[in-house]
């Protein structure tokens, strides 16, 4: 059992009681990310009824239908009684999808069932459509939470083929987490399993554009499964897909860099500045309403599936810098200590390597100075011209998303700021400002518009990581990542800024 477990906030029911999880329903958004209705049922008061809970998207790593929760603990799930695994072989031409209302026991609510029924040996298994997300295409973290953002990938990493090797060079946005060689295997199948991929890379646009979850099945060939089922009148319904099995990978060899792999040579010399968190216990909690995550909160989902492969899959991975690891601390080492506690969001869009959501404060009622107080004056002119709908404007600290040297000012200390703001054209357009806290050092205004449709907003955690790990630089090499997705223009502060910026804004 791990040392802590993840719980629902506000659990409605009785401290001790079986509760049962009856549905998952369709998901939707909720202010800046992706949730789920999950309805149970259980004693509140010693009263049985059925509770609808609003949960983040990447709950579903942990939830099984018709299993058993007590006090709202999500990575501990019951299994009911009579059911049983079985292993089976899916033939794509023996699956169909069926789909109609369904009513949910005990409440007024009504649920869209979606489920592919499959023949196999003389009978009829029922796989909903959410499970075939969970348990095959997306069964970690970071693709779940990737699935809702268009042309999500290029973000990440780039792909490279050659014969018999793929090479994935990723950015410093993939948490590192994921080099794990069990996450890089899958990631390499589904990069080079075609269905699959189409199906993961068009679920984004299609729930912009129709806000559905929907999709045919993804395999032109047979698949094996082991499935948690349980007998029903008319077959088997899967509770849930325990691993899959015998998957190819079309490739023998992955070379992969990235920043985290850097060749250290340790030194006893001072560091510059350390991080004291400040301690906490108990378990974590699974706020819908919280913006936040940590990797530690990362390390107790229940990505418990298995998935089991024919091929041997020979991964490199190259360590392209090397730098000095300083490990002592004296009097010089400049100490920040940094409240947390146990409140964490599930439902980050866009991996867990962007990792908070942005925890920033309205610019209008926000006190800033120096430059950023120009930059907040220029907004305000900007809303009044004849082009502009509407200007929303934040101001954040680059301590919250990065802590290497730039997200502090020059004295180690002081959070480094910056406000990013959302200005909506009357010709319906939207555009996206990004300013950095300058203090001396020469960095651009970005002006950022969409080209695939996507949300902006999206993409601005990265974009800000991005410049903490490049020292403060938009490097033309290192925007190319975002060519397919954004149009972003650079604007640099010399006396004619402000003009600059109108014309540029005027011509989207």
């Amino acid at each position: 059992m791990k040392s802590k477990d993840i719980k629902l906030k506000n659990w409605p029911f009785d401290q001790g009681a079986r509760v049962k999880l009856e549905w998952i329903g369709a998901p939707f958004r909720y202010e800046k990310k992706i949730v789920l209705p999950v309805y149970f049922s259980g004693k509140v008061n010693g009263y049985y009824t059925t509770e609808k809970l609003i949960v983040d998207w990447t709950v579903l790593a942990s939830l099984r239908i018709q299993h058993y929760y007590v006090d709202g603990v999500i990575t501990q799930p019951i299994s009911p009684n009579q059911t049983k695994e079985i292993i089976i072989t899916i033939d794509p031409n023996y699956v169909g999808y069926f789909e109609q209302n369904y009513s949910i026991r005990g409440t007024k609510y009504t649920e869209i069932s979606q489920t592919f029924v499959i023949k196999y040996n003389g009978e009829r298994f029922y796989l909903p459509l959410i499970e075939v997300l969970r348990g095959i295409i997306a069964p970690n973290a970071f693709l779940l939470n990737c699935l809702f953002e268009m042309n999500s990938f290029p973000l990440y990493f780039t792909e490279q083929y050659e014969s018999d090797l793929l090479r994935l060079h990723f950015a410093s946005s993939y948490n590192a987490k994921y080099l794990k060689n069990e996450y890089l295997h899958h990631l390499v199948w589904l990069l080079m399993n075609n269905n699959a991929r189409k199906v993961y890379e068009s679920i984004a646009s299609n729930f912009h554009f129709n806000d559905s979850l929907k999709f045919e099945w993804p395999f032109q060939t047979p698949i094996k499964l082991k499935l948690r089922v349980k007998k029903t009148p008319t077959g088997y319904t899967v509770l849930y897909i325990k691993a899959m099995l015998d998957k190819e990978l079309q490739v023998s060899n992955l070379e992969i860099t990235h920043p985290s792999l850097v060749r250290h040579e340790k030194s006893n010399e001072p560091r510059k500045r350390i991080i004291l968190p400040l301690s906490t216990s108990g378990d974590y909690e699974a706020d819908v309403t919280v913006d936040g995550r940590t990797n530690e909160f990362d390390e107790v989902m229940t990505d418990t599936l298995t998935h089991e492969y024919v091929d041997v899959l020979v991964i490199t991975k190259q360590r392209i810098t090397s730098s000095k690891q300083r490990e002592g601390i004296d009097h010089n080492t400049k100490k920040t200590v940094k409240a947390v506690n146990n409140s964490r969001s599930m439902g980050d869009i866009g991996g867990t390597s962007l990792l908070r959501g942005l925890e920033v404060k309205s610019l209008q009622n926000t006190y800033v100075n120096g430059e950023l107080a120009d930059f907040k004056e220029v907004l305000n002119e900007l809303s009044r011209a004849y082009f502009v709908e509407s200007v929303e404007a934040y101001v954040g600290e680059l301590t919250d998303i990065g802590e290497r040297s730039f997200a502090f000012l020059d004295d180690g200390i002081t959070p480094r700021k910056y406000i990013v703001a959302y200005v909506k054209l009357r010709n319906g357009k939207e555009v996206a400002l990004l300013e950095v806290e300058r203090a001396g050092r020469s960095v651009s205004t970005l002006i950022i518009t969409s080209l695939d449709c996507s949300n902006i907003k999206l993409h601005i955690e990265p974009l800000l990581k991005y410049i903490i790990f490049s020292s403060g630089s938009w490097l033309k090499e290192g925007l190319v990542k975002w060519e397919k997705s954004l149009a972003i223009y650079k604007v640099k502060h010399t006396s004619n800024f402000k003009k600059l910026v109108f014309s540029k804004i005027s011509d989207v």
